[in-house]
């Protein structure tokens, strides 16, 4: 009899129909669907699993996409989207028992991908210590070139890619970091400008703006910000100086803001102005004689030259704000770092830029002497800005660098007429612009995005042709020369913007998306490349020594 009921057990769950495939754990039925790859481009398939718990097996499945039911009744599905933007992907599941859940997954669409096409010769590749962060390379009159990164770090290197030494900028203290963010300048001599430090800590160490000499030797430091003792905390972010006839301008951010006139060859201050929000970007010198600096969310600045040079020990106060008056509709609301460019509107020295405000993202020109808005253009469909920077073409547009927002058609570059604010023409990218473009001689514009590709687009008319899209990393480790050195480099992100030399090879500063622990600079040629555009403000800083000065 024991022996039956052992047997009669075991059979049970076949003789009422019941098996461990329609058993449940006895929690509720629960769905999830899982999305591959996490980033979807238009016209890739893209595999759909549900992820099911609880309830009791055997599940059925019923997937609606985009409003219509699929005939696809499996626990996967492979889908392609055809255009960008944003999909309701809807999974219900019904288990033996008749209960059911469902799952609304919303998926962001890219627009395509654009092709990888044209050529670019990689000339050669140095390695930095540190991951790029909003630094630009500068050339020095001689050809040498200059880089650094947040391994607070300046690096000199021969024209054909030599090391030729290695020095530090900023001496960290046990209570502060030493990062630096900045972009050197250079003067005729080739004495070479860079600020650094990152306002972590209340060192008075901590912010210093150093002068080198070609060879390596500090000519002198700075750091007398606000008085003799120092600022605390002052951050030297994305501020790159501008060099003028005995002095040259620069600020920083921090606890007390400035925005200083030096004397360059002895690194004695002239005189200072303590703007709200100090500089965030620039500095750019206008024919006007003024001085300007973006202040974040405190706005753009003007100031006559001649208050700062002459200022002595006294604080001088700015000319003019626009966009810093926080009742306004047009008051910034992003600590944007991009960078400022100077041009002649109708006769009129100009100061242009690209901010975001409670309307959205903008570029806008300004009077040099009074501030006075000269036009205002607002790109709808681009995402907070927060980098990026403007350039002037070879006809006197205005060339900006856009943010790229999930989903849109958007990013690259826009060209605007700087006289009325309206748009000329575009090339979207799908990828985030961080830097300012370049403009070389034939008027062909070149830039990198986050996203690791250069590009040369060409405008004709109101649209844009591509010349060049390449992969910069695949570049770099695909050339036997630099295999092993850069053999972890998987995506060369680019936070900042292109240089292009008088003999027109062009530069470009990268670091490592991956672990972030290493970056580089490399330099490029293009058949159509042969220096830098004639016109008033071809890139980034004004020229390959970023005098950030208007000719």
């Amino acid at each position: 009899m024991k022996k039956l009921l052992v047997i009669i057990a075991a059979l049970l769950p076949f003789l009422c129909g019941c098996n461990k495939n329609s058993e449940g754990d006895g929690t509720p039925l629960n769905v999830n669907v899982s999305v591959s790859p996490e980033m979807i481009y238009a016209g890739d398939a893209v595999s759909f699993e549900a992820v099911v718990s609880g309830g009791k097996k055997p599940y059925s499945y019923e997937w609606t996409i985009r409003g219509e039911v699929q005939a696809h009744k499996e626990a996967s599905m492979v889908y392609t989207f055809q255009t960008n933007g944003s999909e309701i992907v809807l999974l219900k599941v019904s288990d033996a028992a008749g209960a059911s859940a469902q799952k609304r997954k919303v998926v962001v669409i890219n627009a395509a991908k654009i092709p990888e096409t044209g050529e670019l010769t990689l000339n050669w590749v140095g390695r930095m210590g540190g991951y790029n962060s909003q630094s630009s390379a500068a050339i020095a009159p001689d050809g040498s070139i200059y880089t650094t990164c947040r391994d607070n770090n300046l690096y000199k290197w021969s024209s054909s890619g030599e090391s030729v030494w290695v020095k530090q900028i900023f001496k960290p203290t046990a209570k502060s970091t030493s990062v630096t963010y900045g972009t050197p300048s250079i003067d005729t001599d080739g004495t070479v400008f860079i600020g650094g430090g990152d306002g972590k800590s209340d060192t008075a160490g901590d912010g210093t703006l150093k002068a080198f000499n070609p060879d390596g030797s500090v000519k002198w430091s700075f750091s007398e910000w606000w008085a003799s003792s120092g600022t605390p905390m002052p951050t030297c972010q994305g501020v790159i100086a501008a060099i003028d006839g005995d002095n040259i301008y620069y600020g920083h951010t921090g606890t007390n803001g400035i925005v200083a006139s030096i004397n360059k060859a002895t690194g004695a201050r002239n005189g200072f102005a303590a703007p709200a929000g100090g500089a965030r970007s620039g500095i750019a010198i206008s024919k006007a004689g003024t001085i300007h600096w973006y202040g974040g969310q405190f706005g753009l600045f003007g100031i006559d030259k001649s208050s700062l040079d002459g200022g002595g020990a006294d604080k001088q106060n700015h000319k003019w704000r626009v966009f810093g008056d926080s009742g306004s509709a047009e008051y910034a609301t992003t600590n944007a770092l991009g960078q400022l460019a100077c041009l002649t509107v109708g006769g009129t020295p100009c100061v242009a830029g690209i901010a975001t405000d409670g309307k959205g993202t903008k570029v806008y020109v300004a009077k040099a002497s009074s501030g006075e808005i000269v036009s205002t253009c607002y790109i709808d469909d681009s995402d907070a800005q927060d980098q990026g920077g403007v350039v002037v073409d070879k006809n006197g547009n205005l060339v900006a660098g856009l943010n790229y927002t999930l989903g849109q058609d958007n990013g690259g570059v826009i060209f605007i007429d700087p006289s009325d604010g309206k748009v000329v023409c575009r090339f979207r990218t799908q990828e985030k612009l961080s830097g300012s473009p370049a403009v070389d001689k034939a008027g062909n514009i070149h830039f990198g995005t986050e996203s690791g590709f250069y590009y040369v687009v060409k405008p004709d008319g109101d649209n844009c042709q591509l010349l060049v899209k390449r992969n910069l990393a695949k570049m770099v480790v695909e050339d036997s020369r630099y295999a092993e050195s850069f053999s972890k480099l998987y995506t060369a992100k680019i936070w900042c913007s292109v240089v292009i030399a008088d003999d027109g090879r062009m530069y470009i500063c990268f670091t490592d998306d991956d672990s972030r622990a290493f970056g580089g600079v490399a330099c490029l040629s293009y058949a159509g490349c042969e220096g830098p555009a004639e016109s008033e403000w071809p890139m980034m800083g004004h020229d390959c020594r970023h005098t950030g000065k208007q000719i």
